[in-house]
């Protein structure tokens, strides 16, 4: 095995070639060893657990992880791994940005088609939502640039009248993040112009004590970012006086920072003034049920 294969990648190297790297720099491996990690885990957790073992340096410092992953694809090829679900995603992404910067031919429908692909072989928990191991190994390689794209794509490509792309890609986003569900496709109706029906269905969304709190907060933003300030800062308000009395002290101090935004927004100094009040309160909460945990930042 060369030092080329940084570049090059492993695609080209023969099966022994991968073993003998790993064996030389103290990780001997064999399949059936390597099928009975991926009963537990995917190809970066498996790199994980060979690293008290693994000696490589240098050019090979980083060789166990790739060669994890290439050898997930040989030896269980019908088994989607994290990392070709975020290779599928970010060629879907790039597909549909080309098409927002005017490239009327870019391969969206081909890129869907890949994604669609993969999203029918992901392995998924037993509400039916992709594997939570799953998706934190496959979103990890992304930059909080891709991240921000991936957030706003569906919303953008609604303004720019990509109606069946934008419904598309909202639906993947619910499925990959099921805290979303709903709200994305509402973020949609309001870039489309439907703004008071996607309020309604936001407003739904942060009275719904089924979702998870991340999915309420979530639903707030939503509201903000259509600048229903006052609808947001009713729902947020609410969410937060549950929050307090259900003793869910992250949330409620979650959603100080939102309300802050709203009321300055809606230059509502009275109703400011109660926040710095509520703030402290809440802080001081915080400090006695986590001594010596500062919060220096809200969200989750």
């Amino acid at each position: 095995m060369d030092k080329a294969w940084q570049q090059k990648g492993l695609k080209e190297y023969p099966t022994e070639a991968l073993l003998g790297t790993l064996g030389h720099y103290g990780l001997p491996v064999n399949e059936e060893e390597f099928r009975k990690l991926a009963e537990t885990s995917f190809p970066l957790g498996i790199a994980q657990q060979w690293r008290e073992k693994w000696k490589g340096t240098g050019p090979f410092k980083d060789f166990a992880v790739a060669a994890a992953v290439e050898l997930w694809r040989r030896w269980l090829p019908d088994r989607v791994a994290p990392m070709e679900m975020a290779e599928t995603l970010n060629g879907l992404m790039s597909a549909l940005a080309h098409l927002l910067n005017g490239k009327q031919d870019a391969p969206v429908a081909e890129a869907f088609e890949k994604m669609n692909a993969v999203r029918a072989r992901m392995p998924l928990d037993e509400k039916g939502a992709p594997q939570e191991r799953f998706m934190r190994e496959a979103l990890a390689p992304f930059t909080e640039k891709q991240a921000e794209v991936f957030d706003s794509l569906a919303e953008a490509l609604a303004s720019s009248g990509h109606t069946a792309h934008a419904e598309a890609f909202a639906d993947l986003e619910e499925f990959l993040l099921p805290d979303r569900k709903g709200i994305a496709k509402a973020m949609v109706r309001a870039a489309r112009g439907e703004v008071d029906a996607a309020t309604d269905e936001l407003v739904k969304f942060t009275e719904d004590t089924q979702r998870a709190p991340i999915s309420r907060l979530l639903a707030v933003d939503g509201l903000i970012h259509v600048k229903a300030h006052g609808r947001a800062a009713a729902a947020a308000r609410t969410l937060l006086d549950q929050a307090e009395k259900a003793n869910d002290i992250h949330l409620a101090l979650d959603l100080v920072p939102r309300l802050e935004h709203v009321y300055k927004a809606q230059n509502d100094r009275e109703a400011l003034l109660e926040l710095m009040t509520i703030s402290a309160r809440l802080e001081a909460t915080h400090d006695k049920m986590h001594p010596g945990h500062r919060r220096h930042q809200h969200g989750r």
